[in-house]
């Protein structure tokens, strides 16, 4: 059985009429847009792209035509010369609502378009670009020609009949007047555009005259009623021209007409054949008809596609939630054991220990906290890839910032035996302005990635100093090793997310590839970029960027010239040349004479050449080839006369022993490198028993504030090592605590006593945190109370913050949190309003200890922010709006006995005083919001006048001190 070929489909009648209409389009010589009543792109042709936008893929059906507008502008595809951007897009739409006569763009390549636009029946716009690039350069010329002396008249004559060739070679007619409209020169093309035959065009020929040869042989434009009436309106716009106009000929061609007077008053007209284009609009428009009605046909298929859409639209939302909750979750499951590790670390600095268990303490601190940031950074990828990703703003110390960074990475460079150096030259500020978090995980990375693919050798991180101003800094970083080297082919692919310079390396050193991914897209944000090259010969790789940070206003740099080591001279001994450089160059920069030398056997030289001064002070590195560090302290302790020598030891690790071979050696002390400069200040200077400047960095004080009181605090948390952490933090400290495992329980605990505060985790079973708080500010709407809720939770999002926020807690501290952190949320939430205290003093005179409360207290203002003084200014701004309206809400509660309204204002009043240092006004505004939880009014009124007292002297003391700023 044979079964016929099958037959070739006919096109369509519609598809084969838009392919003509296509390919007609496309033959003119003049760019063509079709847009329908919605303004929206139906059909264009190629000149149209190329010429107009210049860029191709620029330009596609279905474009809104003030996208396309806003494109080529702001893209500088067009030129719009002096103008604001917005007020010409403002004027080309409004020209495109009411299209008037024709207009000339310039591109960016300088070429001119006209522009002519119509509207079609049904709303839409049709659009002819002709390119008159030419033209206009003629007329140019030709206007210079009529602008020659007459010493160069005999030049212009002789170029004429080159000119009029280059007329002859042009596709539009042209024709130039004079001054006394005698026609000059022209084109054949002129002769057979222009409504009359050739014999009655000649040189000399008066505009008119040639008008009314034209009237007497018949050959008005249609359209007219009269040769009279025609040849009216040419005289006027050849007298006073406004743009091209169209005109049909009595044999139906349509001729576009552009004039231009010319300097010396004479007048330039071109002469374009636009019949075709005339003719294509007329089928376009008959196209746009039958287009609408297929367009109307599918819109009511598109009508019953809109529930599908809406389905889809709700399954991605449902993705996207499910993928936050995924993170949080993620984020809560690794910070929770984060924070048995960092509470127990906190908890074990808190013990007896010996130096070096302390030393390792601060490792595990210095680690977990950097494991903590990269846990943070990594959950943060999807922000930078979504650019939701926010930078902050805070001043930290440079120096101490990139030592207890690469301090955490010093054992794991000295297990593969490679030297870990930092180089600040002392130039480069100690205080900054930006995101440290951020630039700790850039070097992070960066070092990370060198030690990993370094085997022998070292690890610089080099910063340098490119600008200094007044209040900014550039600072170039550089991270360079001896390792294996990038090749060039593959350099930029290291920059990728999940890529790597070699697969098979991957499998050896380990790693996703996402870190340098992550560092590139930091730096850009801190508004640098990342360049990456090979040392010689293709080995060792050098990471360098540069970033601005802005200077603090007020900033301490007076470590830096200690007092008493001005002169003092020391030995350094260090195999690492780059070692050597930094400790001369830091020593130096403190006034220190350093001497340093590359091996034991030289130091013992330079110690015999100087027996008649002896070095009161050696810095000995512990490993080094030949005679390692403790072996030349040895010898040097062998000599009577350097007995008096200090010696301190530098090392990347610590081994058994150390510790009894130190004390033996009388080492004052064993520093890890990478050495932090402040560090090793105060070595040097409890070394040789001097003092130094109060810049330094001081060891963390756990004496209580003088002003603590301990709190009743309910303590909300299902997980055992959180418990256990977060108890003993608090009742070390002092305060009482009560546990509740659950929300539900937490409910109860608050109904039958009162707390101080409480500490609510959010992810509990049988209630979470954020129902049990909901829950309890529902209980305190009838009673009044208000107890501080400070949430504890994993969850490190912005959204999570809110939401705890929005359910009525009071404060956030994330897990794994600091002690001092914790602290701070029991301790400064509620000052001075603990449940078992008495209540503060009347009248904010005479306080509990016999002392007066200030008026104002600027300094513990700027303590509590920081020292930031223009936020505190913004604070002081923002009371003396507020105090205004509280006071009359606390007068207007004593007023009708409200209790409730009296404690909310007094609270908030209180609290908003105490942020600008108003401490008598805080101490005012506590009693009032006392005696509303009492119930008892009495003395609210004369309680009020104190209050009104001590506002009206904040407010005088505020004005005077910003008078005198």
């Amino acid at each position: 059985m044979t079964t016929e070929p099958e037959r070739p489909r006919e096109m369509a009648p519609c598809c084969l009429q838009r392919q003509q209409l296509i390919e007609a389009l496309e033959s003119i010589s003049e760019g063509f847009t079709l847009y329908d009543a919605d303004d929206i792109l139906v059909i264009c042709n190629s000149r149209f792209r190329d010429e107009y936008s210049g860029v191709p893929d620029l330009v596609k059906p279905g474009m809104h035509f003030e996208e396309l507008i806003r494109t080529v502008v702001y893209q500088k595809i067009i030129s719009i010369g002096d103008r604001e951007p917005e007020e010409w897009i403002a004027w080309r739409l409004a020209q495109r609502r009411n299209p008037g006569p024709p207009f000339t763009v310039c591109t960016a390549t300088g070429r001119q378009l006209r522009i002519s636009e119509r509207r079609t029946g049904d709303g839409g716009v049709v659009a002819i670009y002709t390119d008159i690039t030419e033209l206009e350069t003629q007329r140019a010329h030709l206007e210079a020609q009529v602008m020659l002396t007459e010493e160069a008249q005999a030049h212009a004559e002789a170029a004429r009949d080159q000119l009029t060739e280059a007329l002859e070679s042009i596709a539009e007619g042209f024709a130039l007047f004079d001054a006394d409209d005698r026609l000059v020169l022209y084109n054949s093309r002129f002769k057979e555009h222009f409504v009359t035959p050739g014999d009655v065009v000649e040189l000399g020929l008066n505009f008119e005259d040639l008008l009314r040869a034209v009237a007497e042989r018949g050959l008005t434009p249609r359209g007219y009623a009269s040769s009279e009436a025609w040849i009216a309106e040419r005289l006027a716009t050849h007298r006073h021209p406004t743009g091209p106009y169209h005109m049909v000929r009595s044999d139906g061609v349509c001729v576009q007409i552009s004039e231009h007077r010319t300097g010396d008053g004479g007048y330039v007209a071109v002469y374009s054949d636009i019949t075709e284009l005339e003719q294509h609009r007329h089928r376009l428009e008959e196209l746009v008809d039958e287009r609408t009605a297929e367009l109307q046909a599918t819109a009511v298929e598109l009508r019953r596609s809109q529930d599908e859409l809406r389905r889809a639209r709700d399954a991605a939302e449902q993705a996207s939630l499910a993928k936050s909750e995924f993170l949080a979750n993620m984020s809560h499951e690794i910070r929770t054991p984060m924070n048995g590790v960092i509470g127990v670390a906190e908890l074990l600095e808190r013990t007896e220990l010996t130096e070096q268990q302390a030393e390792y303490v601060a490792i595990i601190q210095k680690s977990a906290d950097t494991l903590l940031g990269l846990i943070n950074d990594i959950l943060d990828f999807s922000k930078i890839e979504a650019g939701r990703l926010e930078l902050e703003t805070v001043a930290f110390h440079l120096r101490d910032t990139l030592g207890d960074t690469l301090q955490t990475m010093a054992l794991r460079a000295d297990e593969k035996g490679l030297e870990l150096a930092v180089h600040i030259p002392p130039e480069i500020p100690d205080w900054l302005l930006g995101d440290p978090v951020r630039l700790r995980q850039v070097v992070v990375n960066l070092v990370g990635n060198a030690i990993k693919f370094t085997d022998t050798g070292e690890v610089v991180v080099d910063l340098g100093l490119e600008t200094l101003g007044e209040d900014r800094a550039r600072i170039a970083f550089e991270v360079r090793d001896t390792g294996v080297g990038i090749p060039e082919a593959q350099r930029q692919r290291v920059f990728e997310a999940f890529g790597q310079a070699d697969t098979s390396t991957t499998r050896v050193s380990g790693g996703t590839g996402l870190g340098l991914s992550i560092a590139a897209q930091l730096i850009e944000m801190m508004g640098g970029r990342i360049q990456l090259a090979s040392g010689p010969g293709g080995h060792g790789s050098s990471f360098s960027f540069s970033v601005d940070f802005r200077l603090p206003v007020e900033r301490d740099e007076a470590f830096r010239q200690p007092l008493g080591l001005h002169g003092q001279r020391v030995l350094v001994v260090d195999d690492n040349r780059t070692n050597r450089m930094i400790l001369e160059e830091i020593l130096a920069s403190w006034g220190m004479r350093p001497t340093a030398v590359a091996n034991g056997e030289k130091a013992l030289e330079v110690v015999e050449r100087a027996v008649e001064s002896p070095f009161p002070l050696a810095l000995l590195d512990v490993m080094m080839p030949g005679m390692d560090g403790y072996e030349l302290a040895d010898r040097l302790r062998q000599r009577p006369e350097l007995a008096g020598m200090r010696i301190l030891m530098l090392s990347s690790g610590m081994r058994a022993g150390d510790a009894a071979l130190r004390r033996r050696l009388q080492i004052s002390r064993l520093l890890m490198k990478p050495v932090k400069q402040s560090e090793l200040l105060n070595a040097v200077a409890e070394a040789l028993g001097v003092g130094i400047a109060s810049g330094q960095a001081v060891p963390v004080s756990h004496e209580l504030p003088g002003d603590w009181i301990a709190r009743r605090v309910l303590l909300v948390e299902d997980g055992l090592t959180n418990q256990r952490v977060a108890i003993d933090l608090l009742t070390q400290r002092g305060h009482e605590v009560e546990l509740a495992c659950n929300g539900a329980e937490a409910l109860d605990a608050v109904e039958r006593q009162a707390f101080d505060v409480v500490l609510m985790d959010i992810h509990m079973p049988v209630m979470d945190g954020l129902a049990a708080s909901r829950a309890i500010r529902e209980r305190e709407r009838e009673s009044g109370e208000h107890v501080p809720i400070v949430a504890m939770t994993a969850s490190a999002t912005k959204q999570d913050r809110e939401r705890c926020l929005a359910a009525g807690m009071d404060d956030y501290v994330t897990k794994p949190f600091r002690a001092a952190e914790l602290f701070r949320a029991v301790e400064e939430l509620v000052p001075g309003e603990a449940s078992h205290e008495p209540p503060a003093p009347t009248d904010g005179a005479p306080s509990g200890d016999g002392e007066a409360v200030p008026c104002l207290d600027r300094e513990e203002a700027l303590r509590r922010l920081e020292g930031n003084r223009e936020l505190l200014d913004e604070m002081v701004e923002l009371f003396l709006d507020e105090c205004p309206r509280l006071m009359q809400e606390i007068e207007e509660a004593i007023a009708r006995d409200d209790a409730v309204t009296l404690r909310r204002a007094a609270h908030t009043l209180k609290g908003s005083a105490q942020v600008v240092g108003g401490q008598a006004l805080g101490a005012a505004a506590l009693q009032l919001e006392a005696l509303a939880r009492s119930g008892d009014l009495a003395g609210a009124a004369e309680a009020f006048g104190i209050l009104e007292s001590r506002a009206s002297e904040l407010r005088t003391a505020l004005d005077g001190l910003s008078g005198a700023t």
